[in-house]
């Protein structure tokens, strides 16, 4: 207890730090990759093809290869991001993939028989998007992100390999001059633990809303 009470300050700082860092590269990587899903569905083959083989390279590879390649390949090419940089940057680039296919998914799940309609009523696309197809693919698409979100906020501890000083890595270092491991293990797995559980809490709220709003969905 006197190692954590000591240590304190950095367990915050950490948690901070993994805190900003997963919002950062979650509202990135949604954006990127909700963008890229309507693109691929739109523009067809040409954009969806290209964009499917990175998407499974990328769920494919592991984060930490990833991170690694971000790290130390980068500067060899003359960008170097430094640590907290190509962390970023190599969870942005496996989160842009998965997400891209939650709302392709979403996309493909949205009723054909609704843009027809849409298209009847003399609807313009970006139109259709905004008012109806984007409402029913956040709602379809909400519990897969957001648990893709609550496990890929614990890949962030594998950022420690590459220097970040985020909470696994205050938690080792804190273990190194200490005799309670079991202890210090336990506040990291609550860190992280509170942080995934907030976001389940805030999916099943916007699912609700989502669900209430926009009535069950509409299938094929």
């Amino acid at each position: 207890m006197d190692v954590f009470i000591a240590q304190f300050p950095r367990f915050l700082d950490a948690t901070w730090l993994t805190i900003w860092m997963f919002v950062l590269v979650t509202t990135v990587s949604t954006l990127i990759g909700a963008t890229l899903a309507v693109l691929a569905e739109w523009a067809g083959k040409p954009v969806s093809l290209p964009l499917s083989v990175y998407s499974w390279v990328f769920r494919g590879l592991p984060e930490l290869i990833v991170l690694l390649g971000c790290y130390l390949a980068l500067p060899a090419i003359g960008l170097d991001l430094g640590s907290v940089g190509s962390a970023i940057l190599g969870f942005t680039l496996v989160g842009i993939a998965f997400q891209l296919e939650i709302f392709r998914a979403g996309l493909n799940a949205v009723d054909k028989r609704i843009l027809e309609a849409t298209r009847a009523l003399g609807m313009s696309w970006w139109l259709t998007m905004r008012r109806v197809v984007l409402p029913q693919v956040i709602r379809i698409a909400m519990p897969a992100w957001a648990t893709f979100l609550a496990g890929n906020v614990k890949i962030f501890a594998v950022a420690s390999a590459v220097a970040v000083t985020e909470v696994m890595a205050v938690t080792r270092q804190a273990i190194a001059v200490s005799d309670q491991p079991f202890f210090l293990i336990m506040v990291a797995a609550s860190i992280y633990a509170a942080i995934a559980s907030i976001l389940m809490v805030l999916e099943a709220v916007l699912s609700r809303r989502f669900s209430t709003r926009y009535g069950l969905g509409l299938r094929r």
